[in-house]
This record gives C-alpha cells, structure tokens and sequence, in this order.
C-alpha cells in the first residue's frame, strides 16, 4: 500500500504520468473478469501488478489472455522473478511478465553466475543471492578497513566506503558503493527483470542489460 501510495501522490504525477485505472483488491482474487473487462476499457500503455500470491497473478494472466488483453505488465518484487513462480504459474503466461527488483544477473557477470549456479544448483541468481553476495563483500571491505570486527566500527566503516571497483561494485548498478547520511546507497536505481523463454534476464538498466525488452504489439 504504501508503494502505490507513493505512485499516486509523487512519482507518477512527478513524471506527468496519468493513472487511467486504480484497482485495489484483498486477496485471494476469485475472479479477475471485473478487473481485466476494465483493464481493456481502460486502454493503459503499462500495468504495474502489485499482487501478492501467485494464485492472484495466475487468475490474472489467465483472464488477460482470455479476454486477449496484451498490455506491458511489471510485477513488484523478486518473488515474480524465481523459479518457483514460473513453475507456479507456467512459462507460457510468465513471457514478457517484467518485475522490478533491487538487483538481477547483470551483463558481465557470466563467470559469477556459472560459479553460483554449479555451487547452488540453482538454474539463476536472483535478488536475494545479488545483495547477498555483494553484502558480504561489503562487509569485508568494512572490516579491512576498520581494522577491526567491532559492530560499531564496522558499521562506521560501511557508512565511509567508496568502492569504485571490486565484486560488489561490480554486482549492483550502478557500478560503485556509497552511502548518504540516511544510510542509504547513493545513486542506487532499480533493476527491470523480464521472463523470456522461461528465464528472467535483465533488460534496465542499459548498460547492465543482459537482453532487450520486449513489448507487447
């Protein structure tokens, strides 16, 4: 709720970007029929899915190809983006499906993936192993130069960094390691995540792309 609400009050207004249609529901979903009969009414150029359950997303994607409603559609979050919701849902109604998520597989990164895919048996990273392996290098580096393993010290550390190369650098756009006062990371943008031919690739940023982005005629 409160990421819609952010897009409704600042981001989409910001970007003079109209919201044509606004469905809020409790899951589970029983029938998308109502939402997906407005869905095509309402014409949009990109749907941003923020269901929760793969049954609701199920329900959903069934009745757009029901009713042959082919609209760009990002869902919120890495659970749109693992093995278990394509096996879930089925390859055929996740292709094209886009998600956004903090970090993906980017391009360069093909000797990381085969190391963690032969060591995990996991057909590919998703955000969760992304972070989590460019945090624990994180962490060394806040260590090495804390020179300690004291919490504080290395939390101070972490707040300092600048990491302009190396395996975290390298694992997030855009490219180095930084942090404002919030504690938050400097520049840091999101990752578009698309399914094609059963796999999610990255395709946005640009520069970390591993495919192009492909629309809905």
């Amino acid at each position: 709720m409160s990421y819609f609400k952010a897009l409704r009050e600042r981001i989409l207004p910001k970007f003079n970007l109209e919201i044509v249609l606004d469905e809020v529901f409790t899951p589970p979903l029983p029938d998308a029929t109502a939402v997906v009969q407005k869905l095509r009414t309402a014409k949009p150029d990109l749907m941003i899915n923020g269901a929760t359950s793969h049954t609701d997303v199920i329900t959903l994607l069934q009745k757009m190809r029901e009713f042959q409603v082919k609209v760009p559609m990002i869902g919120l979050g890495a659970q749109f983006t693992t093995q278990e919701f394509r096996d879930g849902v089925g390859v055929e109604l996740v292709e094209g499906l886009m998600a956004t998520v903090a970090s993906h597989a980017l391009k360069g990164q093909d000797a990381l993936l085969e190391r963690f895919k032969a060591r995990t048996g996991e057909p590919w990273m998703v955000q969760d192993s992304v972070s989590g392996y460019a945090e624990i290098w994180i962490i060394k580096a806040a260590i090495e130069q804390a020179g300690s393993a004291d919490p504080g010290k290395v939390r101070d550390a972490i707040a300092a960094l600048d990491l302009q190369e190396g395996p975290a650098a390298a694992a997030l756009m855009p490219g180095y390691i930084r942090f404002n006062e919030q504690g938050r990371r400097v520049d840091a943008v999101p990752v578009i995540v698309q399914w094609q031919g059963g796999t999610p690739y990255t395709v946005y940023p640009t520069e970390g792309a591993v495919k192009q982005a492909i629309w809905p005629q």
